[in-house]
């Protein structure tokens, strides 16, 4: 286990969500959400496939459980269902903390449970830390402010963790780009599903920068996917979740950058404990003999 490695590839995939950000209200202009994520799904599909065969790679689940892969394909999109119902529920800052607070908290009863990860220390530091910045990112939140949008956010996070963890349970069994096929076409299922609910089954017009948006956001997708994979293959599960909450400082960044969105205090205070949270993650604790 290369844990430099696993760190770096996490914190970058926390940097592509920051940016993803910026991709998602550009693609909405013209695009409904279900039908941005089936485009994406669909662009990352093509892409993992082309490698496949480019390179040749081995198509085969020989090592893993067809129940195991059936949570991995849908884990990744039940959880952007509940992250969009959150938002449509609650603020969208609240939404993606409840999110981050569901995940941190399902990812160490996993860790713990079947990857025999140890609370530590550290760990205890760094949960409480990121905790504490998913706070100032929340503020000013009271009892009152608790509604069933909360719940779906709690879900996300539940089966945000849930994905990660088939991610570090399935990265070693099989070809990555195979897994990341096998992920974006769970995504495209559910989000077919939920486009026919919707009524939006009908792709609209769309233009030519739209489309090339479309394409570079189904790029980093499957980039993104593929960073997990070898990150939490390489790292704790619990620590490599925090390292991802990285992606609220990385998006407080670009949303400065693109919009001119400038922080409240509160979010300086909140991604200063991000990143603190992210070092202490990324430290190590070893008892002088």
């Amino acid at each position: 286990m290369n844990k430099t490695k696993g760190f770096l590839s996490l914190l970058l995939a926390g940097f592509l969500f920051g940016i993803f950000g910026v991709l998602v209200r550009i693609l909405n202009s013209e695009l409904s959400n279900y039908q941005q994520i089936f485009f994406r799904s669909v662009v990352g599909l093509i892409l993992a496939s082309l490698i496949i065969y480019i390179l040749k790679r081995k198509i085969s689940f020989k090592n893993i459980s067809l129940i195991n892969l059936f949570f991995f394909a849908i884990s990744l999109p039940l959880s952007i269902i509940f992250y969009t119902l959150a938002i449509l529920k609650t603020k969208i800052m609240l939404a993606v903390a409840t999110l981050f607070l569901g995940s941190i908290l399902f990812s160490l009863i996993s860790g713990v449970l079947f990857f025999k990860e140890k609370i530590t220390v550290k760990k205890i530091l760094a949960i409480l830390t990121s905790i504490l910045a998913l706070y100032y990112f929340t503020i000013p939140f009271s009892l009152t402010n608790i509604n069933i949008g909360l719940i779906f956010g709690i879900l996300s996070g539940f089966a945000d963790a849930l994905s990660n963890s088939f991610k570090k349970h399935l990265g070693g069994k099989a070809d990555r780009f195979l897994l990341i096929a096998v992920q974006m076409v769970g995504t495209m299922a559910v989000s077919f599903i939920l486009m026919s609910y919707t009524k939006t089954l009908t792709l609209p017009q769309i233009s030519p920068y739209i489309f090339i948006i479309g394409l570079l956001f189904g790029l980093g997708l499957l980039v993104n996917n593929y960073l997990m994979l070898i990150g939490f293959g390489n790292f704790d599960l619990n620590l490599g979740t925090i390292i991802l909450s990285s992606e609220l400082l990385f998006a407080s960044i670009f949303g400065y950058l693109f919009y001119k969105e400038i922080p409240t205090v509160n979010e300086v205070i909140g991604s200063g404990l991000i990143a603190f949270s992210v070092i202490i993650a990324h430290l190590n604790f070893k008892k002088n003999n």
